[in-house]
């Protein structure tokens, strides 16, 4: 991992929040990646606000995004915690109506205030995109943030193939004008993909984005 990951264990405690452009574009590995670096992996805590797609459901449930933050070696000593985990592989704000329940930001915020508190360094992942609905009135991980009122780091991952400008300018926009300009945007590939886009969005982000790191992980 590049020297900026250390930046979010500086100092006793942290607030770090790993958002995406979509599903499935390296949110879960980059918590995993960020966990591995840390100097005492025991002061980490990894946090799944809201899980959907897990068979059985339910505030407690089995959290695929949970088990792979666990690795062998020092990640196996961070803290990790779900706040929610829903059947649907939907948004969370359907996923838990479907099941007669809500998703709480009081409840997120207080726990989560809970761990950085006691002297953590805290990583926060989010589901789907920037703007998938997470509570009742259709607001998301941004209104999580807020409810912190605390000073927040993000970390924005995406993939780097076609249509991959468009997603990141779209979230990145976003995320400024709500005064939460990503630290770092994190490029996954997708596995055996290697279109023309591929090649040149990573420098094409660069430019247009000369005050953001661009990272491109394999």
């Amino acid at each position: 991992m590049p020297p900026w990951s250390n930046e979010n264990f500086v100092g006793s405690r942290s607030l770090t929040f790993v958002l995406g452009t979509d599903t499935g574009v390296g949110k879960t590995r980059l918590m995993a990646l960020l966990a591995g670096v840390a100097p005492r992996p025991e002061t980490v805590c990894l946090v799944k606000a809201v899980q959907t797609g897990v068979p059985g459901g339910g505030e407690t449930g089995t959290s695929r995004d949970i088990d792979s933050y666990r690795g062998r070696g020092p990640v196996s000593r961070v803290r990790t915690w779900e706040g929610y985990s829903f059947s649907l592989p939907i948004d969370p704000m359907t996923a838990a109506a479907s099941e007669g329940s809500v998703v709480d930001p009081t409840f997120l915020a207080d726990k989560i205030l809970e761990f950085y508190r006691n002297d953590t360094h805290v990583l926060v992942e989010g589901s789907g995109g920037v703007l998938s609905p997470f509570f009742q009135d259709g607001s998301g991980i941004l209104t999580l943030m807020k409810a912190l009122d605390h000073p927040v780091r993000v970390l924005l991952a995406a993939h780097p193939h076609l249509g991959a400008l468009s997603q990141v300018l779209s979230a990145t926009r976003i995320l400024v004008e709500e005064d939460r300009t990503p630290s770092a945007i994190v490029l996954f590939p997708r596995p055996g993909e290697t279109d023309e886009a591929t090649k040149r969005n990573p420098g094409t982000l660069r430019a247009l984005l000369p005050n953001i790191p661009v990272i491109l992980l394999d």
